[in-house]
């Protein structure tokens, strides 16, 4: 026999390029929109205007995955970033959004050292409850000086030293069941 999977659902959306110029501790969605590509959407509900995804299901079960990388705005040699939040929100009406769930990092220390970068990332299994509910991206930076922030591309665009260039900040969504 063959085998059909009619509720097969799978959304994954990478930034490919950095946002840029963020205002300091201020929740920013993240552009993915503007800024990003999607890889896969098999149900075609990505709403880029709104950098959000509609699922597909009123009763379905997802799986949630985020990754975010946050850097600060000034020169690598003069780094400021004290603090970082990511957060994935819902909007079960399709357009007022709360928060689901996120990661946050404590980059200073007790006497004032501050770092350049965090990435943040999670996983979450979500049930929908309505045929309108919408998920997206948010990061924070809070940085020393009120310097604005950076959401990155790449993981090599959050460090000094580093080659790899893997995809940091993206959004992945799983019909499980």
């Amino acid at each position: 026999g063959t085998l059909t999977e009619p509720n097969k659902e799978y959304f994954q959306v990478n930034l490919t390029t950095s946002q840029n110029g963020n205002s300091d501790n201020t929740a920013t969605v993240v552009d993915f929109g503007a800024n990003g590509t999607v890889q896969y959407d098999t149900k075609s509900n990505f709403d880029s205007s709104n950098d959000a995804y509609l699922l597909d299901s009123s009763s379905g079960v997802y799986l949630i995955s985020f990754s975010i990388a946050i850097a600060s705005n000034n020169d690598i040699n003069v780094e400021t970033l004290k603090d970082a939040a990511a957060q994935v929100e819902v909007a079960t009406n399709g357009s007022t959004y709360a928060a689901l769930f996120g990661q946050g990092y404590r980059a200073q220390d007790s006497g004032g050292t501050v770092a350049g970068s965090a990435v943040l990332g999670g996983t979450y299994i979500y049930k929908a409850t309505t045929g309108t509910t919408k998920v997206r991206l948010v990061g924070e930076g809070d940085t020393a000086g009120s310097v604005s922030f950076d959401i990155k591309k790449a993981i090599s665009d959050n460090t000094l030293d580093i080659t790899l260039t893997g995809t940091a900040t993206y959004l992945s969504i799983v019909r499980i069941a």
